[in-house]
């Protein structure tokens, strides 16, 4: 019996076989709707595939394939692409094998993109002619009928010879591909490919590229495994942190990994890999609170990203069954509301710790430069722990006389200083009891005092100033500090064993000038908070020169000076646009970056260069208009200021105007 799959079985004739396919594909293109009369004569695959790019509109006379990726999204999607890094050690490997044959190999995506090319340079030349090449569009619904975009529709291998192509500019070819599924959702999710012209088909080429799509889904499918398993892992301590409550752990291709059984069977899914399972977590990861309202007796409480070397690898969502839904998880599910902002990966793992650390009594500290934020950060703990409800106490040892450090901190009693209350005084750790107390500038605190904070740390208990009576506490200590603690000590001036305490939980905040990428979306909260103190009636927005300016400027005094710059715009503001000129004096003199061509780029590749200098012409050409320059690259503005600091590209000449 004939292989449906195969166009050629013999190599013999093959300019005869050329024109006959021709004539059948005439007479299709004369006329279309007389498909039925070719049924017994082109094989059914192919008939199906033309009817379906005549019913769409493909032109058969189009020559070449289009663009479907720039080069910078293209390298943008390579770097992200796990079926890339995979497959392209596979066919280089290969490659080696298919010299003098005249086949090229082609990676493609689920959606018929071309991601990878290897082959002989010869070769290649000859059909860049129809755009055969990385970034253009393989898809049947672009290029008609060929054995990539083909394959990917119907799920199956497939030979493309000549004139079965349905498009005539690729009548010069032949092609065979295959469906690369994935191990456990069983989607395509590409097609590899084998390209020639047509006096180089072979019959074995179908099966080659079946034999190589299957070495690369079995690599996945290791990768996939050694992923599943450490989410397996997670699974079980979330079941452990959680345990009054249910939790599905998925993965980040939408794999279902684990999960509560009563509440799979309530969401109708299955601890089984299959195509249907795949799509209903695509829709869980797409809206959550809309997918999780199906289950009415459970309150979807937080999806929570599973961080794992620095990558999103998966995601837990917690639920609890609605008549039980406990204080301390829906102080989890407010705390998204809460003011520390940011999509950066390094403000996604600080939101991930801070989770893991409020299960816990442990004290933290928190090290880094000024004005980063730690305050908000140990707000933020204090409020999606199960002390929500109890006081947060925040204290500043930086600020206060170092006289009153000790009676602010553990009180007094009655005659213990002249002039005190007569009743004495409760200390900031007795107002805290059953809360959180935060010690700001814990490098501030006199040596002699830091052995009172030692007993509480150690003992869960204190004696106010001037008594003998000991009281006992329930208090989770978070401290702060800009100052190197560890060079304190050797200095005499902080208690090592007080170090040790309070070091078993820590964490260095990242200054503003590490996490780019949440500038923006931190002076938009702000602008919104000043506009509405200040009565604001406009809606304010940076303009795109403040905007570049803020990405460029290094923050020194981190998310504090960037706010204090905010609320002094907001107040001289003039319009709905904050420019530079309504930025404090001290910005406008600070001195731009050197210009481009001070700068070292040998470290960029030839790609970078290439993509840099493109950049470059575009912001001459359109005057720095960010958003112009960002659209006609296709790319999010917040990714082309990404760029722009990679790059160092800088409007020296307006950027202070």
């Amino acid at each position: 019996m004939d292989n449906p799959f195969l166009s050629i079985f013999s190599t013999k004739d093959l300019s005869n076989k050329v024109s006959e396919i021709k004539h059948k594909w005439e007479t299709f293109i004369t006329n279309p709707t007389n498909g039925e009369n070719l049924e017994n004569i082109v094989r059914r695959d192919i008939l199906h595939s033309w009817s379906r790019c005549h019913s769409i509109g493909i032109n058969p006379e189009q020559k070449q394939a289009r663009t479907a990726l720039t080069s910078f999204e293209l390298e943008t999607l390579l770097s992200e692409s796990e079926l890339y890094h995979t497959a392209k050690p596979i066919i280089d490997n290969i490659y080696d094998k298919l010299i003098g044959t005249g086949y090229l190999i082609t990676l493609n995506d689920e959606s018929g993109k071309m991601l990878y090319l290897k082959g002989e340079k010869e070769l290649i030349r000859k059909t860049e002619r129809i755009n055969f090449l990385p970034g253009m569009d393989w898809s049947e619904n672009a290029a008609g009928t060929n054995a990539i975009g083909t394959s990917i529709v119907s799920k199956k291998p497939i030979q493309v010879f000549s004139a079965e192509h349905f498009c005539e500019g690729f009548h010069p070819m032949t092609c065979s591909a295959s469906p690369i599924f994935h191990p456990y959702t069983k989607n395509a999710i590409g097609a590899i490919d084998f390209t020639g012209f047509w006096p180089s088909t072979q019959p074995h080429t179908l099966g080659l590229a079946v034999s190589l799509a299957q070495m690369i889904e079995q690599q996945l499918q290791l990768k996939y495994r050694s992923k599943y398993t450490k989410l397996e892992e997670y699974y079980h301590q979330y079941t452990f942190k959680y345990r009054e409550h249910s939790v599905l752990v998925i993965s980040n291709d939408a794999v279902l990994v684990n999960g509560d059984r009563t509440l799979l069977n309530v969401l109708q899914l299955k601890k089984e890999s299959t195509f249907e399972n795949h799509l209903k977590i695509k829709k869980l990861l797409q809206n959550p609170a809309s997918f999780f309202n199906q289950a009415k007796e459970y309150q979807f409480i937080h999806l929570e990203p599973i961080i794992i070397n620095y990558e999103e690898v998966g995601y837990a969502a917690i639920l609890n069954k609605k008549a039980k839904a406990s204080s301390s998880m829906l102080a989890l599910a407010q705390a998204k509301d809460h003011q520390l902002i940011g999509e950066s990966v390094e403000m996604k793992e600080i939101l991930h710790k801070c989770r893991q650390i409020a299960l816990v009594t442990t004290p933290v500290l928190l090290t880094g430069e000024t004005g980063t934020g730690k305050e908000l950060i140990a707000r933020y703990i204090h409020d999606v722990s199960s002390r929500s409800d109890k006081p947060f106490i925040a204290i500043n040892c930086g600020a206060m006389q170092k006289e009153l450090i000790g009676s602010e901190l553990f009180g007094y009693e009655s005659g213990t200083f002249t002039g005190g209350k007569k009743e004495g005084k409760k200390g900031k750790f007795e107002e805290a009891n059953g809360g959180t107390i935060f010690l700001d500038e814990i490098g501030e605190m006199p040596l002699d005092l830091q052995v009172h904070l030692l007993r509480v740390l150690q003992e869960k208990e204190l004696t106010r100033l001037g008594s003998s009576k000991t009281i006992t506490i329930d208090v989770k200590v978070i401290a702060a500090t800009h100052r190197n603690l560890e060079a304190m000590i050797e200095e005499g001036l902080f208690r090592r064993d007080l170090f040790f305490r309070l070091n078993v939980i820590s964490f260095s905040v990242p200054s503003l000038s590490e996490r780019t990428e949440d500038i923006i979306p931190i002076s938009h909260h702000y602008l919104r908070l000043f506009a509405e103190k200040y009565n604001k009636t406009l809606s304010l927005r940076l303009a795109e020169k403040t905007e570049s300016f803020f990405l460029s400027y290094k923050w020194p005094g981190n998310i504090r000076e960037l706010r204090n710059a905010l609320e002094h715009a907001v107040i001289f503001s003039d319009s709905a646009e904050i420019d530079v000129r309504h930025l404090p004096d001290y910005l406008a003199h600070v001195q731009p970056q050197p210009a481009l061509d001070k700068v070292e780029h040998d470290s960029f590749s030839v790609m970078e260069k290439t993509e840099m200098e493109q950049i470059r012409k575009l912001l001459i050409h359109s005057k720095w208009n960010i958003s112009a320059v960002a659209k006609e690259l296709r790319m999010a503005r917040s990714t082309l200021y990404r760029k722009l600091k990679k790059y160092q590209l800088r409007d020296l000449n307006n950027t202070f105007q």
